[in-house]
């Protein structure tokens, strides 16, 4: 039986493309930055989604496995970048994939539906090579949303559908440290100029400035 969470991201898939992310489109830069995709990775793209993300780490000629457990999302996913093996999996338990198979993952703004922030994490941790790097990127749990007004959130609204973990900033620190990674980079993204034209000119002007975004860059040494 899937999950609450699955089956509302089967249900925004159709749709999901149609309208700009505003926390995807801020961290959109930093995160490639981050990834810094090159012809020689092996790249997990875990929650992949419709595949943004994998499609350009392809581009750059890395080779990219998505994962995601939304079958519809896959199959949108599939047929955008044909470059990239995509498989049916769940954060929350044991990945499909052998110790050390990957140098890179990146993880965009899906450990947010993960209840078990631990295991999941390890287990990035299991599937990473020895000196490969873990990219994460979730709202900042810091982030204040009083006045935080979109124009449009199309059909489908997120937090009214899915199952939603509000993990802390000192999770997210015991989880890395109890893993055994070590910290590279940790970045905080604040609101700005990328997303003005995703939020009320009031909001925008109430918000601006305030952190939305946090991107940790880990390395398995």
């Amino acid at each position: 039986m899937k999950s609450r969470t699955e089956r509302a991201y089967d249900i925004w898939a159709h749709d999901y493309d149609n309208h700009p992310n505003p926390h995807i489109l801020l961290e959109h830069d930093d995160v490639l930055k981050l990834v810094s995709p090159k012809r020689s990775d092996e790249i997990l793209d875990a929650g992949c989604g419709t595949g943004k993300y994998a499609l350009e780490f392809s581009n750059k000629g890395a080779e990219v496995t998505g994962i995601d457990f939304s079958d519809k999302m896959l199959e949108i996913a599939g047929k955008k970048c044909p470059g990239v093996k995509f498989y049916k999996d769940d954060l929350q338990k044991k990945l499909s994939f052998r110790n050390g198979k990957f140098n890179k993952i990146n993880c965009a703004q899906t450990l947010k539906h993960v209840r078990k922030l631990n295991f999941t994490i390890k287990e990035f941790h299991r599937v990473l090579k020895k000196g490969g790097i873990l990219v994460f990127s979730v709202t900042h749990p810091d982030m204040d949303w009083n006045g935080y007004e979109t124009k449009s959130h199309g059909n489908f609204i997120l937090g009214e559908n899915s199952d939603i973990y509000h993990h802390k900033f000192k999770d997210y620190l015991f989880a890395v440290d109890n893993a055994g990674f070590k910290i590279d980079t940790i970045k905080q993204l604040p609101i700005n100029k990328k997303i003005e034209l995703l939020l009320t000119p009031k909001s925008y002007r109430i918000v601006k400035g305030r952190f939305e975004i946090i991107i940790f860059r880990l390395n398995k040494t």
